[in-house]
């Protein structure tokens, strides 16, 4: 089939896919029924208030039928015309395709391709929603990375050392562990990931680590923060003006610290914290009492127990 052949066979393609897009309709009621209408797109028909409208199958068939037979011509004379070119010189010359306009309605190979792009971009999308969070821990061991058990939410599971460059899931809620009985800081933190990834990181546990003067300061580059274990460290009530920022606080630990009463004022303004450990005061302290009243879903765990 030649470059004439061809372009006739799809202009007849063309034509018939439009006018199948196009159809003829006609009124069927009430009488008298199968008054022809104009044309009009499939997806929407003429609209006759209190009429019943249908396709008009008779003149559709009759027009598909002149489309066939004058697409089967054209590829006909076609084939006529490439022995008349091909001449003394033995040459075929082939002529541009020649597209028509487009019509105001999308043909329906043009809504396939439409559809398959979309597709495609969604299926990227997704991909790249479900690829892993990225974290980026100092090249020597600062701890242990844990994830949250799905069936108790009170438990960590160890996944990985904290160390070098790890690659998380999605949708995951991680505790990290920091070695104890060193000094660490926490100056990583704030080159650890993007906002997602450090967002996974909910629950600290620096309990027993020996802490710099400036390692609190890094705790805002963790901004979805809601557990910390600060237990058996040597912090003091000054140390609390960094974790009173933390908004997002539910559970605190400050059991065996150098923190005093005072500490309570200071942690007053947490209003998400649920539970605060502070096993190495007496629960009869007036402020430790204040801070209940402040904060009355707060458990308190001071000397005495429970309260």
């Amino acid at each position: 089939m030649n470059a004439k052949q061809r372009r006739a066979l799809l202009i007849g393609i063309v034509g018939f896919i439009a006018i199948g897009g196009f159809p003829p309709w006609k009124d069927t009621s009430p009488a008298p029924a199968g008054t022809p209408l104009p044309f009009a797109p499939i997806s929407m028909p003429p609209v006759v208030e209190g009429h019943s409208i249908e396709i008009d199958i008779t003149r559709l068939a009759i027009m598909w039928i002149l489309m066939v037979v004058v697409t089967a011509a054209s590829i006909w004379l076609g084939k006529d015309s490439e022995g008349a070119s091909k001449g003394g010189a033995g040459t075929i010359t082939y002529e541009p395709i020649k597209m028509p306009k487009p019509s105001a309605a999308k043909s329906s190979g043009a809504q396939i391709l439409e559809t398959l792009t979309i597709d495609a971009k969604a299926s990227s999308a997704k991909s790249s929603q479900t690829s892993g969070l990225k974290l980026k821990f100092p090249d020597v061991k600062v701890g242990e990375l844990l994830t949250e058990s799905e069936d108790d939410p009170e438990y960590w599971t160890l996944i990985s050392d904290a160390k070098g460059r790890l690659e998380v899931p999605q949708g995951k809620r991680f505790q990290l562990e920091l070695s104890k009985e060193r000094e660490i800081s926490l100056d990583f933190l704030s080159s650890m990931g993007n906002k997602d990834a450090r967002s996974a990181i909910v629950s600290l546990d620096l309990s027993e680590a020996e802490l710099n003067k400036d390692t609190l300061s890094y705790l805002k580059y963790l901004p979805a923060l809601e557990e910390l274990d600060l237990s058996g460290t040597e912090i003091t009530d000054e140390d609390l003006d960094e974790i009173s920022k933390l908004s997002q606080l539910k559970k605190l630990w400050l059991d065996d610290t150098n923190t005093s009463k005072a500490a309570a004022e200071k942690l007053s303004g947490l209003s998400n914290l649920k539970k605060l450990s502070i096993s190495h005061l007496d629960g009869n302290e007036v402020e430790i009492n204040s801070l209940k009243l402040r904060i009355p879903s707060c458990e308190v765990v001071v000397r005495e127990g429970n309260t």
